[in-house]
């Protein structure tokens, strides 16, 4: 074997144990997502304008509850850690502050904040605040 042939087989190992390397600190480093299912959501929405409801919304009935969770698993959201980076930037938005009890008991709170702009695909933010929306708009 040539030393050429030696040191592209070494550098192949070495690529090989690097990656291993990586996938092993991500897999232990990283937090896991918790599990539990949702068993109620309580949330508020906000916004500066004159006469805007912000009462609170408890929100127990399994198809809604199914509805946010879906949207919770569509985008892999950690609501328990949510990344505030997910949210719009600017003044005059729509804020929905979110209570949700897990059915191990553990309640995970997070704010999400939406400026109404047009996301082809959709965002975690501008689904969640049109469910949040929608839920508003109805009354309950």
């Amino acid at each position: 074997m040539t030393s050429r042939a030696r040191a592209v087989g070494l550098f192949a190992a070495i690529i090989i144990v690097a990656t291993v390397a990586v996938v092993i600190l991500v897999n232990v480093l990283t937090p896991p997502v918790r599990t539990a299912p949702i068993e109620s959501i309580r949330y508020n929405q906000t916004k500066t304008e004159p006469g805007f409801d912000d009462s609170t919304h408890t929100v127990t009935d399994r198809t809604r509850v199914a509805a946010f969770s879906a949207i919770v698993k569509k985008y892999s959201i950690d609501v328990g850690h949510f990344d505030s980076t997910l949210n719009d930037e600017c003044t005059g938005g729509l804020a929905t502050n979110i209570a949700v009890t897990l059915t191990d008991h553990t309640v995970d709170r997070l704010s999400i904040y939406d400026c109404g702009r047009t996301v082809p695909r959709g965002t975690f933010v501008s689904d969640a605040t049109a469910l949040f929306t929608s839920w508003s708009a109805q009354g309950r």
